[in-house]
């Protein structure tokens, strides 16, 4: 069966899904998962900076689209895009959290925060209040702005002991929260309106009072005293809010701060890998067609069927050779030759799916993964092949002293292997001339 591809209006959508509930088809959730491969490609770009190759990305979103369109129930009033938007997130930030490496704070710093914690604790004391930045700057000998930027350091490093605190936490100098100290100027920070979401629904779960007391301490910046001069309460009881009001907020968001985190850091990683990412990029990239070579395909596909075993997915594997390739710089010279297999790279780029894996398998050779793919496969196999025969014809390269045909084969994971070893052997075994099974060519 082929797979229809047009677009289907929101009531088109709405039907298969509530068909696939019904009956668990797994063609009809083909249909579905290919109408929203935009979405998921979409929102993979928004972590492309992530140091993570756009189409693992991308595979992890489409594993978060098809866990939605399994888990979707439409009684609950939900648009599936706004579901499925959610979980593909999800998904991928949980791929980046995996693969994060978390950034160690150096000894320098925490010598530093804890001198500079100290001061605030002293000054406190003293003073029956939060000392300003200038004040703390002044008996440590840093600029009011060295403190500040003192303090957005600390944020980024947090994530090692958001979900480290005891229920024992108390303000003594080790662990005093240099946020609380006030500032004379106000910094504006630009939220993302997605994260302004989350933080509005996690002050929404706690109570009235903490609520208040949150807001004015963390958005209006007044002390302490002066809230509690304002309501009427001690200061102590101040204090014992904010305390657990943040621990509250904490336990609510600590997963996806977790995950946002890992992102920022993956972001810091790359910058510091700068200097080596040009040569792991020539390690695993063909320099002639800018495809994959036959080193990432090895280790893309135990990749591959690793995760298909897992999440319980077919895997395809299509091997195109363009046979009698290597007699063209005989007859032509090498750059005819470099642009025949560059245009045959670009247009097979063009032709597959987003989120199929193009490699160049050998000098003449290239070999797809195609994820999700079982006996579609063979759909995909007559597009290239007619693409390819197309073109072929049109740059006169099927004939002349050195005509071009095509071959190909493949192999399906579970179905006819059950390892990435067995699979390349076995679409390798099963390549044969286009000709052969192909009207197209044929003609």
């Amino acid at each position: 069966m082929q797979l229809d591809t047009r677009r289907l209006t929101d009531q088109e959508i709405n039907t298969l899904l509530h068909d696939y509930r019904a009956t668990g088809n797994a063609d009809i959730r083909d249909r579905i998962v290919v109408q929203f491969g935009n979405l998921v490609e979409s929102v993979a770009r928004r972590f492309g900076g992530a140091a993570e190759p756009v189409e693992d990305l991308v595979q992890e979103g489409y594993i978060g689209l098809i866990t939605a369109v399994d888990g979707y129930d439409a009684s609950k009033g939900v648009k599936f895009s706004t579901y499925a938007t959610h979980f593909v997130i999800g998904q991928i930030k949980h791929f980046l959290r995996d693969r994060g490496k978390i950034i160690k704070e150096p000894a320098w710093l925490q010598e530093l925060n804890q001198r500079v914690t100290r001061v605030v604790e002293a000054l406190s004391q003293e003073l029956g209040r939060l000392p300003t930045p200038s004040e703390v700057g002044s008996l440590v000998g840093m600029t009011e702005e060295a403190v500040a930027d003192l303090m957005t350091t600390r944020e980024v490093f947090k994530v090692a002991s958001l979900d480290g605190g005891g229920e024992a936490e108390t303000d003594q100098p080790s662990t005093y929260d240099m946020d609380r100290v006030v500032s004379d100027r106000q910094v504006e920070i630009e939220v993302p309106i997605e994260e302004k979401v989350v933080l509005e629904t996690a002050l929404n779960k706690l109570k009235d009072l903490e609520q208040k007391v949150v807001y004015e301490f963390y958005y209006r910046g007044q002390n302490q005293t002066e809230i509690a001069r304002a309501m009427g309460i001690s200061c102590n009881y101040v204090s014992h809010i904010l305390r657990n009001s943040t621990r509250k907020l904490k336990k609510i968001l600590v997963s996806d701060e977790l995950k946002e985190a890992q992102t920022e850091l993956a972001l810091t990683r790359k910058r510091l890998e700068e200097q080596t990412s040009f040569i792991e990029e020539h390690v695993i990239v063909d320099p002639m067609t800018q495809l994959y070579n036959r080193r990432y395909f090895d280790q893309r596909l135990d990749e591959e069927i690793c995760r298909a075993s897992r999440h319980q997915y077919p895997v395809a594997v299509l091997i195109l050779s363009l046979d009698g390739s290597e007699g063209l710089s005989r007859a032509y010279g090498t750059l005819r030759a470099e642009d025949t297999i560059r245009g045959a790279s670009d247009l097979m780029r063009k032709t597959v799916r987003r989120s199929d894996i193009v490699t160049r398998y050998g000098a003449g050779e290239f070999a797809l993964i195609l994820p999700y793919t079982a006996h579609q496969v063979s759909i995909v196999a007559d597009r290239l092949l007619t693409a390819m025969s197309e073109w072929l014809h049109k740059e006169k390269l099927d004939t002349g002293r050195a005509p071009i045909s095509i071959s190909w084969g493949s192999a399906c994971y579970p179905d006819q292997a059950s390892n990435a070893v067995e699979l390349t052997a076995c679409a390798d075994a099963s390549v044969h001339p286009a000709a052969e099974a192909t009207a197209p060519l044929a003609a």
